[in-house]
């Protein structure tokens, strides 16, 4: 039988979320274009639920993938906002290619902790990199052109060099989402 609680879980994120996701989705804020489709697969899952009684167990590993997703994605962005911008959204959004690129970078790093044989010294280049990005953050500097190369150079050398394909959980959901059609 399903657990139903990551539902109301969910449905409690979503109401405590509220407007911090109102404001990200009218604005078209590049803070949620990276994660647009993993919501609108959420809530359709979660929509389902409710109205379906033919509801999958992949439907709702594909829902559970897509909620903690976005509950890390948003915490990410909800402590810096906290932190370093006063809960300032527009402050915040200002920095929403940087902010992009410190969740890229967690992406591959838990991405990484998925591959059974990887090295340790590439996780730590990983997290040295995610510090330095956060460091910029923090303290309203720019993250230099050279850096978004950097995490691409060094992210593929890993991937290539374990063999893996890496596929952004967004492009993954935006795959779900045309076969849901959702688009």
């Amino acid at each position: 039988m399903r657990d139903e609680r990551v539902y109301h879980e969910y449905a409690n994120w979503k109401i405590e979320n509220n407007d911090l996701l109102k404001y990200l989705i009218e604005k078209n804020s590049d803070l949620i274009i990276r994660f647009k489709h993993v919501i609108d697969v959420t809530d359709y899952l979660y929509d389902k639920l409710i109205d379906d009684l033919t509801y999958s167990d992949e439907e709702d590993q594909i829902f559970e993938t897509g909620f903690y997703y976005l509950f890390d994605q948003l915490e990410e962005i909800t402590g810096l906002m906290k932190k370093t911008y006063k809960n300032d959204i527009k402050n915040l959004e200002q920095r929403a290619k940087e902010v992009n690129l410190l969740l890229s970078t967690i992406d591959f790093q838990n991405e990484l902790l998925g591959v059974e044989n990887f090295e340790q010294k590439d996780m730590d280049k990983l997290v040295d990199f995610e510090q330095d990005v956060m460091k910029k953050l923090e303290n309203k500097e720019d993250v230099p052109h050279f850096m978004y190369e950097q995490l691409d150079e060094m992210t593929y050398e890993m991937f290539q060099k374990l063999n893996v394909e890496y596929y952004p959980i967004n492009d993954i959901f935006l795959e779900i989402a045309d076969e849901l059609g959702i688009l």
